[in-house]
């Protein structure tokens, strides 16, 4: 019996003495080197982007518009902070993270068509649990909001780094990302482009999404940066001729005089569908037109901001 305890004690010690060493180590990797592959844009937004506009959004933006083309029509500098996959909340939390450390001239906010409805675009939040406690306050305070299960797993670092560490070993290895280093990934051109896509219905706007467009603009508006709301081109066509998410998303806007610039359904675009890489997102082709579309219309809006 005395055999036993001993060995359970030293199994917790050991493992407790890990999970230290595991914290230390990770802690110190993450804030003294750049991570790799799809962790590579969100780690930048996180920690360094100081560009004067900030683009933030899920894959809508990430693959539709081009910092480069922003660059030279605004001479302003410019970077795409586009995390694939994510939601509204999630975005919330990124533009509170970079507000923390920097305030950007510009922030333009990208949306998928159907993203403000149902559960779509809830945003993957394990990606933040290594940024946990390291002085941003967002991110604390979205865990801290959660469930108290969930919130003393957090307490190991064992757990609260697993989410990571696998990926970033793979990514050393395999890293095929596509990155550019202003964070645009243009999608490639395909062997056979899409067809359109038939939509029969989109779901009404969820409250808890629009309060947050409304946060969003609130914080833009405290520290005088001119937000803009888009919705980049998609090969899709929808039942309803108003969709409603967009249709509360555009009031919004109107209410607060935000710019929001509806181009999922753009004429030109759904006439050529070899612009798209899939019914959702453009090609490297079509991110160049769109790029240059959307940066007249945020020329005209920087002007404006900045005689204010």
């Amino acid at each position: 019996m005395k055999k036993v305890i001993i060995y359970i004690i030293s199994i917790v010690i050991i493992l407790f003495v890990t999970d230290f060493l595991m914290g230390v180590c990770s802690s110190y990797y993450i804030k003294n080197h750049k991570l790799p592959g799809r962790y590579r844009p969100l780690d930048k937004l996180i920690k360094e982007v100081n560009t004067e506009i900030v683009l933030i959004g899920n894959s809508a933006i990430l693959n539709s518009i081009d910092p480069q083309i922003i660059e030279d029509s605004l001479s302003m500098t410019c970077y795409n902070g586009g995390i694939e996959g994510q939601g509204i909340e999630f975005c919330e939390t990124v533009i509170d993270c970079i507000l923390q450390r920097h305030t950007p001239k510009m922030i333009v906010l990208g949306l998928r068509p159907e993203e403000m409805g149902a559960n779509i675009g809830e945003g993957i939040y394990d990606v933040l649990k290594p940024y946990y406690k390291m002085g941003y306050k967002s991110i604390d305070n979205h865990f801290n909001q959660t469930g108290e299960f969930d919130r003393t797993l957090l307490q190991s670092n064992l757990i609260r780094y697993n989410t990571i560490w696998v990926r970033v070993l793979l990514y050393m290895l395999f890293d095929n990302t596509k990155y550019q280093e202003n964070g645009f990934m243009p999608k490639d051109i395909p062997s056979s482009f899409p067809s359109i896509k038939h939509i029969d219905k989109v779901e009404q706007a969820i409250s808890n999404k629009l309060e947050c467009i409304e946060r969003i603009i609130k914080k833009c508006n405290e520290k005088n940066i001119a937000l803009s709301i888009c919705y980049p081109p998609t090969l899709m066509a929808f039942g309803e001729e108003k969709i409603p998410c967009i249709d509360a998303v555009y009031g919004l806007c109107t209410s607060y005089n935000i710019p929001c610039y509806i181009d999922y359904n753009n004429s030109f675009f759904q006439q050529h569908p070899e612009l798209f890489y899939d019914n959702g997102h453009v090609n490297k082709n079509g991110a160049n037109i769109y790029s240059k579309i959307i940066s007249s219309k945020l020329r005209t809006i920087a002007n404006q901001h900045l005689k204010k």
